[in-house]
Formats: C-alpha cells, structure tokens, sequence
C-alpha cells in the first residue's frame, strides 16, 4: 500500500513538472487593454506585404529603385528572460510577375513595457505601453547606435494610404530635423491589429532650405498593399 501511495505520488509529480514545461513553450499572449497592445500584433504565419521605393541622390542625380516586401511570421522561440520572440522572414522582388526569394531574417518581440525589433542583429525599441499621446523613449536603448528620442505624435485616428482607410493609427515619430542645410524625417504609422503600415525615412542635404534642391542624401519610404 504504501509503494502503490508513493508510486502515485510521483505520477502527481511528473504530471505537474511536464505540464509546466509545456505551457513554458506556449507563446505569451497579452490581452487587448487600454495599453493598446493590439498596435504590435505577433502571431504564427502573420503575413504582410509592401511597396518600397528607395531613392538615392548624389552628384550625379538621383537613382530610384523600387520592389516588394512580403514579411512572414514563421515561428518563435521563448528566450531567457521568458519572452515569446517570432521569426520574421522577409522576401523580396522586383517585379509583381516574379517569385519572391529570401531577403534576411529578423526577430520581434512584445512584453509588457515595449515592443521590439531586431533589425540585421540590432534591436529598436519600436512602441511602449501604454501607450498615450506626447511619451517620449530612447529607441536606441537597446544598441550602440546612442541616443534617438521617439514620440507618438498621434494616436487612434483614421489613417488613409493610397485608397485604404485604416480606422485607428498612430504615428512614431523617430527623428525630424529641418534647416537650410538638412532636412531629416523618419517616422512609422501602425494600424491596430495589423502592425506597422507604413514607413518614412528621409535623409538628405539641400542648398538653403530648398527640399527641391537636394545635392546628396537617400529616401525610403515602404507602404502596405496586402495583409
């Protein structure tokens, strides 16, 4: 009786111990709160895709190349400090009548303070929560890149890209600079629910404030066209 007792003991053991380890490896899955979470979507086999249009000035002129971006959430791991962090396959083409072929991986993660992109093993602090109008955060954090102050400049108001309306945005501002010399304007537009829909990154030197008159610099600009 008394090994049949113990025998069941550690049945109850094994039992807990294996149901731990199991639901360790489940991905976290923060519910939907005033923190508005729902901006910074992770989930298996989220795919998104994107228009880019990258142009660089020099001397020379200007050189325009454009191409689609298809990102794919393949899968995810729990890392040490106890975050779900997802695989983000990004594909690329030149030309809609081609197939896409891999371009690089990056990593992406959310907890419950921020959310997380590792780009080419660097990683951006992309949101906080909660998140509210006029917050301020280093996006550089996280790397060795220094100091680079985000803020949101809007938050829950329709946006329209091309001829999609999106209900409820909010848009990161990641750097502005104008002057005679510079002008400099990188900001993100998420869309709740889906995640980043658009991107701006603009770099460039003018002559006396003329944004016409660009001598060198580059511009990047990546929009949604399928979720």
């Amino acid at each position: 009786m008394v090994k049949l007792l113990k025998k069941i003991k550690m049945r109850i053991k094994l039992y807990f111990v294996l149901l731990i380890i199991i639901n360790s490896c489940k991905p976290i899955v923060y519910e939907e709160t005033n923190f508005f979470y729902n901006y910074y979507p992770l989930q298996i086999n989220q795919v998104k895709e994107f228009f880019v249009t990258n142009i660089v000035h020099n001397s020379f002129g200007k050189d325009t190349t454009t191409y689609f971006l298809k990102e794919i959430i393949t899968d995810y791991n729990i890392n040490m400090e106890g975050d779900t962090v997802y695989r983000v396959e990004r594909y690329w083409k030149v030309d809609s009548s081609l197939s896409y072929e891999i371009k690089d991986v990056w990593t992406s993660k959310k907890n419950l303070s921020a959310g997380y992109l590792n780009e080419e093993n660097i990683t951006y602090t992309k949101l906080i929560f909660p998140l509210s109008l006029n917050i301020y955060w280093n996006g550089n954090a996280f790397n060795n890149l220094g100091y680079q102050e985000y803020s949101i400049e809007s938050l829950n108001i329709p946006f329209q890209l091309n001829n999609v309306i999106f209900d409820s945005s909010l848009t990161v501002i990641q750097n502005y600079k104008s002057n005679l010399l510079e002008f400099e304007n990188s900001k993100e537009i998420y869309a709740t629910g889906i995640g980043l829909i658009y991107k701006e990154d603009v770099q460039i030197e003018i002559n006396s404030g003329n944004l016409s008159d660009i001598t060198q610099g580059y511009e990047y600009y990546q929009e949604i066209i399928n979720y």
